[in-house]
């Protein structure tokens, strides 16, 4: 069973890279921001910014998969910062207005169906493309819900890819509302996974 650490400060870049790797192909990434060469910016100053100081960033050992948890009572709020304006700025420029649209609505429906209790939201994870079906993603799963167990209380999830939705349901998560983005968008599935 691979083996899952807590990130510190000294293993975000290998966070950043895996995580930059396994959403090239994601649905919702590509809808919002086709740019995967972007990726590694975007999630530098999500691992850095958001997710270090304020939740959690479990690393597998060997640096093949990763995962983005905030407790309860966080929420996701971008930094306010110039390297994520100077992101945003050249995205928009290669995207057009379509960026602004897409992210917005993506938001919105996020938002509309974020469950109000306390849980443990589980925003990113992911193995890198060579990587997966070794088991990565699930020991990535069971540490974080693990921790939510220990807690008492549920974790949540949205997931935009249909074939990633049967292994959290083998985790647990229940497939509670099936959105669909607007503009041809992809659909996205909020799953909740019962306190344990």
């Amino acid at each position: 069973m691979p083996e899952i650490t807590s990130a510190g400060a000294d293993q975000a870049d290998a966070a950043i890279a895996v995580l930059s790797d396994a959403f090239f192909d994601d649905p919702a990434m590509n809808w919002i921001m086709p740019r995967p060469d972007l990726y590694p910016r975007f999630f530098n100053e999500v691992v850095k910014r958001v997710y270090l100081p304020k939740g959690f960033v479990d690393l597998e050992s060997e640096g093949r998969g990763a995962a983005l948890w905030l407790p309860p009572g966080e929420v996701f709020e971008p930094p306010r910062n110039l390297a994520l304006l100077s992101l945003m700025a050249r995205v928009l420029l290669s995207c057009g207005p379509s960026f602004l649209r897409n992210l917005s609505a993506l938001t919105a429906q996020m938002e509309a169906h974020h469950p109000r209790d306390d849980h443990y939201y589980l925003q990113f994870v992911g193995c890198g493309r060579a990587y997966q079906g070794q088991g990565v993603g699930s020991a990535l799963l069971k540490a974080g819900t693990r921790r939510a167990d220990e807690a008492g209380l549920p974790a949540y999830l949205e997931s935009s890819n249909i074939r990633n939705v049967p292994l959290y349901q083998r985790h647990g998560f229940e497939v509670t509302q099936e959105l669909q983005m607007p503009r041809g968008g992809p659909p996205m599935w909020c799953m909740l996974r019962p306190a344990r």
